[in-house]
């Protein structure tokens, strides 16, 4: 997992943006962060021509919604993320702004945490992620139970995906610590991710060298759980970054809130226009208000609807504005779920919620 040298790539995207970005603006009407920082094509000449400007992207939430809406297709959340890898490199970010989100990554690939449990001849495992089973623990082992019966031989995996450094410009810590992961599973025969986290997803998508990555949804879609629920009243779908540039995955989302009785709504910021939760980036860590103003765009489209998601961070950053329920819940505890009475672990609970989860998954309790 090799990549050109950051300041290079810097180089040649700020050159691509300089050139291409027709100042339409499309972008920057969407963004707190562009509005205030000017156009890509002003961060461009900036940096070309002082060599200036990389810390800014901090406070970027690198969400992509800017590519998403650029009518010249131009990569800006690459730019952005390059800025910051340019940044880090030049050791002009200080790291202890984000030492809570670090700490967070390291214990999820410590050892207590960590778990390869993969049986003899299995080519596929579930990787739920840092954040699922410590949020929603009820929902994660109901899940793990439904997987495994639908998938023969799966595998689990608790590890970590390291996003939050590779968020944060970490290259080089990003690329040794998950292309160590990546190298253990193919190691140890898997083929096949299933992820329950977006972010996850976009990870092994992008860096998984070789890896097949699928959601869960995909094995819901074809084995639904059993439900005798019905839910009524509307939605807001809210689609998480990462997700983004996915359509049928989105559509299939979609499809599963309508099945539980809700129904969703449709609004001009669905899908691939979906506003970031906030929490995108670490950018909140640096400028609370610009992540503020993510999660009141999205309450502010909820008009009284539930907000439904598949990330358990969106869930955590959009419940302090707006009623927001995780998809996984509504499917395996509707009415739990809709009567807020499922188990939300906080802070340091959700250590010992994924802790639990570890233990019953190596001594097969459910």
């Amino acid at each position: 997992m090799t990549h050109a040298a950051p300041t290079k790539d810097l180089h040649e995207l700020a050159r691509r943006i300089s050139e291409g970005c027709t100042e339409c603006r499309s972008c920057q009407f969407r963004c707190a962060f562009l509005n205030g920082y000017g156009t890509p094509r002003t961060l461009a000449d900036r940096f070309l021509t002082t060599g200036k400007g990389r810390v800014v992207a901090f406070e970027c939430s690198l969400c992509g919604l800017c590519a998403a809406v650029c009518p010249m297709g131009l990569p800006l959340k690459s730019f952005f993320l390059a800025m910051r890898r340019a940044a880090m490199d030049a050791g002009r970010v200080s790291l202890i702004p984000y030492r809570p989100r670090l700490n967070y990554e390291r214990v999820g690939a410590s050892r207590i945490m960590e778990l390869f449990q993969i049986p003899p001849g299995a080519d596929t495992v579930f990787f739920p992620g840092c954040t699922f089973p410590g949020n929603h623990p009820d929902t994660a082992r109901a899940l793990l139970t439904h997987l495994r019966g639908h998938v023969p031989g799966l595998g689990l995996v608790l590890s970590c995906c390291f996003k939050t450094s590779h968020d944060l410009g970490r290259h080089e810590f990003f690329e040794r610590r998950f292309g160590r992961l990546v190298d253990r599973l193919k190691a140890m025969g898997v083929k096949t991710v299933l992820t329950a986290c977006p972010n996850c997803f976009g990870v092994f998508a992008e860096y998984g060298d070789g890896l097949a990555v699928r959601t869960v949804y995909d094995v819901l879609a074809e084995n639904p759980p059993s439900c005798d629920a019905a839910l009524r009243g509307t939605a807001i779908v809210h689609t998480p970054c990462p997700f983004r540039a996915h359509g049928q995955i989105q559509e299939r989302i979609r499809l599963m809130v309508a099945d539980t009785g809700l129904e969703p709504q449709k609004t001009r910021q669905d899908g691939a226009l979906s506003p970031c939760c906030g929490e995108g980036g670490a950018a909140g860590m640096l400028r609370p208000e610009l992540a503020a103003a993510w999660g009141e765009k999205t309450a502010k489209k909820a008009a009284g609807s539930i907000v439904v998601t598949s990330c358990a961070g969106c869930v955590n950053f959009l419940s302090q504005r707006v009623r927001t329920v995780h998809l996984l819940d509504l499917i395996f505890h509707p009415a739990r779920a809709m009567a807020g009475s499922l188990l939300r672990p906080k802070g340091l609970a959700t250590y010992l919620h994924r802790l639990r989860f570890k233990w019953r998954a190596v001594f097969n309790l459910r």
